[in-house]
């Protein structure tokens, strides 16, 4: 874990549908550590795909158990009776992703529509080159699948076969005398899916342009119904599959293209430097303000209000009507985007169970929204104040702890763009319905690439009191994801009550006291855990949780970055042994980290700021400060 060594690739497989998606992993050469595994929506699973791995992953739809405990699928079942499914493969009209890892240097990867196709597929490299890039099928061919090899659940189209399969002939199949490129040539079934996802593989002698090279280094997001699937008008294809339907595609083919060109173009005119930034950057559902105000009912709920902008509850405009909060930037607050690039850009890049899910955006001259997952339960400040505390039980405390860390680490190491967030705080910590905690906001976020260690800023970011020291000073190293360590650090630190108001007011005069409580280390040796909590009376097993919080958050808060575990290391200290702990030791402050904490106090006390050097911000959904502060500053 500490060395951070290791070969082969991280697959990242995401479930954005809005049904259940159970994957399938199917390897012929190596293994994987699963061969099935059930994604609800809004969930990801990360897989470590070793060296020389040569394997499939597809998704199946609408499983379900019977009366005898067996598992079966509509679509894509691998006819193993259970989740998981080891042994040999039957091959399904679903839509495949075939991976090569580490083959002769390189990796390889394809989407394969020649059994059939069930749902939309994208892959993501994290490293991009000429033959290296985002590809998939992200067409619903469900709906203009033609009839006779549509697959239904009842009156519902859920799979379309392939031609081959539907029909075993040996025209469609490219078997007996069809047996060379220039013999077998697509017909009109197979160009159904060559013409709607020019690259995937859609017949047995397709074209060479549906395999992508990459780097052995490289790591892949793999999405099921990424956000944006582009609907294909049945029409078109009425005309596809009736006679003289070839001539007739022709034309719509030439209107189409007339179209597109003449749209680009006006859309060139009309778009400045930020739209376009933003249409590179981001693969969501763009809505229109119109959109925006039906969601929210005219902006009749709001949910909280800040510096940023105000955010309001809504649903979406689809059949679900699932709710969500839709947060409208200020006017002042939309500088030239980069905030709002970086937020989308980010997030759109996220999915985990502990980070909250982007929908959409909206960017219509001056308006600008982001549309997010609604939260019920808020954010986690509200749980750890003073009056509310002691109404959360320590598990669950240890529980939130433990899934913020899987967020991080999931951003610092499995997301196909290595993000550091910046601003690491209980007000950015949401909690949906069941207290799963998930991170938010991503304004102050960084983008970077997956070997990138220290990260470049011309400014330093974050809230007063959770920033890292390297990022207000280059003194002690240079930003990194080491960063949010620190600031999670802080947050644990502060759940179990080792930062509470009393002893933060009694020591303001002494920022190395608050800030790095030498108390905690005296309760510590002491064994005095119970004071770590405000004088609670605990039990033995809650007092076991409270003092690993305590030494974790100790661990994160160490003044130099390379003296700070990993968020990986983090996440199994909290949930390996206590007695695996040992005591960290005390960070050692110098004149730097004083002078340094001296400026935040004097910017947080500072009633009045013109300079162009320092920019406040408040946080949406308490108004708590949150700094970009120029390193000339300080």
């Amino acid at each position: 874990m500490l060395a951070g060594v290791y070969s082969g690739s991280i697959l990242t497989i995401e479930n954005k549908c809005n049904q259940t998606v159970w994957p399938v992993i199917y390897s012929w050469e190596s293994q994987l550590s699963t061969t099935g595994f059930t994604l609800k929506r809004g969930e990801a699973r990360a897989l470590q795909a070793p060296s020389s791995w040569y394997g499939l992953i597809s998704g199946r739809t609408l499983c379900s158990n019977d009366s005898t405990g067996n598992f079966s699928c509509a679509t894509g079942d691998c006819e193993s009776s259970k989740i998981e499914c080891p042994g040999s493969y039957s091959w399904s009209k679903v839509t495949y992703v075939y991976f090569r890892i580490d083959y002769g240097g390189i990796n390889s990867y394809f989407i394969s529509l020649e059994y059939g196709y069930n749902l939309p597929v994208m892959v993501v490299p994290s490293q991009s080159s000429s033959t290296c890039f985002s590809s998939g099928c992200m067409v619903d061919l469900n709906k203009t699948c033609p009839d006779n090899l549509k697959i239904f659940n009842g009156a519902t189209p859920i799979a379309c076969s392939s031609a081959c399969r539907g029909f075993a002939t040996p025209e469609n199949c490219c078997t007996q005398y069809f047996k060379s490129k220039q013999n077998c040539k697509p017909t009109l079934y197979t160009q159904n899916f060559e013409r709607a996802c020019p690259f995937a593989y859609s017949y047995p002698y397709n074209d060479n342009n549906s395999t992508f090279t990459c780097t052995n280094s490289t790591n892949y997001v793999i999405t099921f119904c990424p956000s944006s699937v582009p609907n294909i008008n049945s029409y078109a294809f009425f005309f596809f599959f009736s006679a003289g339907g070839l001539a007739a595609l022709t034309v719509i083919i030439i209107i189409v293209v007339i179209v597109v060109v003449v749209r680009a173009k006006n859309t060139r005119r009309k778009s400045d430097s930020t739209d376009e930034n933003i249409e590179a950057a981001v693969m969501l559902r763009r809505y229109s303000y119109e959109n925006v105000k039906k969601m929210t009912n005219s902006f009749s709920h709001v949910l909280g209000k800040g510096g940023f902008g105000t955010v309001y509850k809504g649903k979406l405009p689809d059949t679900s009507g699932r709710e969500i909060a839709l947060k409208i930037l200020n006017e002042s607050s939309k500088g030239n985007g980069e905030d709002f690039i970086n937020e989308l850009a980010s997030m759109s890049r996220a999915s985990h169970v502990n980070i909250v899910s982007l929908f959409g955006f909206c960017y219509e001259g001056s308006k600008r929204a982001i549309i997010y997952e609604f939260m019920p339960n808020g954010s986690l400040d509200k749980f750890i104040s003073e009056n509310m505390s002691a109404r959360m039980d320590w598990k669950t405390l240890y529980n939130i702890a433990v899934g913020v860390a899987r967020g991080l680490e999931y951003l610092h190491n499995s997301c196909v763009s290595k993000i550091v967030h910046f601003d690491i705080k209980p007000q950015n910590i949401l909690m949906d319905g069941n207290l799963c905690p998930k991170i938010s906001d991503f304004g102050l976020a960084k983008l970077c690439k997956n070997n990138e260690s220290i990260i470049s800023l011309l400014d330093a970011r974050g809230t007063i009191g959770y920033i890292a020291p390297e990022v207000f000073s280059k003194n002690f190293g240079g930003a990194s994801p080491k960063s949010d360590v620190f600031s999670y650090g802080m947050v644990v630190l502060e759940m179990i009550g080792a930062r509470n108001r009393k002893r933060a007011e009694t020591s303001r005069s002494n920022k190395s006291s608050m800030n790095f409580p030498d108390w905690i280390y005296e309760d510590l040796e002491r064994k005095e855990t119970n004071r770590l909590v405000g004088d609670h009376i605990i039990e033995e097993e809650e007092e076991k949780i409270v003092k690993k919080m305590a030494l974790v958050g100790l661990w994160c808060i160490q003044t130099i970055p390379s003296d700070r575990p990993p968020m990986r290391k983090v996440v199994e200290m909290l949930e390996g042994s206590l007695e695996a702990l040992q005591v960290p030791p005390k960070p050692l402050l110098d004149s730097h980290l004083v002078t340094a904490w001296k400026t935040i106090e004097d910017i947080e006390d500072t009633s009045s700021l013109s300079t162009q050097s320092l920019l406040e911000r408040k946080n949406i959904s308490t108004g708590q400060d949150t700094l970009t502060v120029s390193k000339e500053a300080v």
